[in-house]
């Protein structure tokens, strides 16, 4: 599984035990709803997800929770953590599926020059920065969905970048509505109103996290 992944790509098999000893890998189950990292910790290591999914969020000084970004299998979190820029977590991460299994390594080993001059270590350094690269990519789409002016704006950004994902006009969200709501920085109630509103328009058609949109959607 590992092998899929982006940080692993191009990685040989044979190579991986040697690789995973240098980056002083370790591995962690968590349940639902647990915290894997909390705002304000302090690490020194990035997480891999290996099974089911986890959030990202982050809240004001009022309490207010927003979802940053929603990782499945495969994908990291703690890389802006572990920068000497920051201290500690900006951003804390929360298991969301039962038996969340998160793979933990070293960051200073991984963006440092091995003393064995590994082939493949270089290979993983490049990967790291691809992976940087679609993860500023998400934060300005994030930031882009925002910027809208409107509810229902915010709404069909963030709809249109599922359909543009899947490249269907039916496609299952990653959230549920309290969720959603988080994502897009608004009332739970006055989403499900919108939600609701664009419904009765034959804009859209939605059952919990499934949605079925057509071609005037976006018109």
């Amino acid at each position: 599984m590992l092998l899929s992944t982006e940080l692993f790509s191009k990685v040989f098999e044979e190579d991986m035990p040697q690789l995973l000893h240098c980056l002083k890998a370790r591995v962690k189950v968590y349940t639902s709803a647990e915290f894997i990292v909390h705002a304000e910790d302090s690490s020194d290591e990035i997480g891999v997800v290996l099974e089911g999914s986890v959030h990202i969020i982050t809240e004001d000084l009022f309490g207010n929770r927003s979802i940053t970004a929603h990782l499945k299998k495969g994908e990291m979190f703690g890389q802006i953590a572990t920068t000497r820029n920051f201290a500690t977590s900006p951003a804390s991460v929360v298991a969301i599926s039962q038996d969340v299994v998160v793979m933990f390594l070293k960051f200073s080993r991984l963006v440092a020059p091995c003393t064995r001059a590994c082939s493949f270590h270089s290979l993983v350094i490049e990967n790291m920065m691809n992976v940087l690269a679609k993860r500023n990519l998400l934060i300005n789409q994030k930031l882009s969905i925002l910027s809208q002016r409107t509810m229902r704006e915010k709404l069909l950004a963030f709809l249109y970048l599922q359909y543009k994902e899947v490249g269907l006009y039916e496609f299952t969200i990653p959230f549920n509505r309290d969720e959603l709501a988080d994502f897009l920085c608004v009332n739970r109630s006055a989403l499900s109103r919108e939600i609701a509103k664009m419904g009765d328009e034959g804009l859209i058609e939605t059952t919990r996290s499934h949605f079925i949109l057509n071609e005037n959607t976006f018109l």
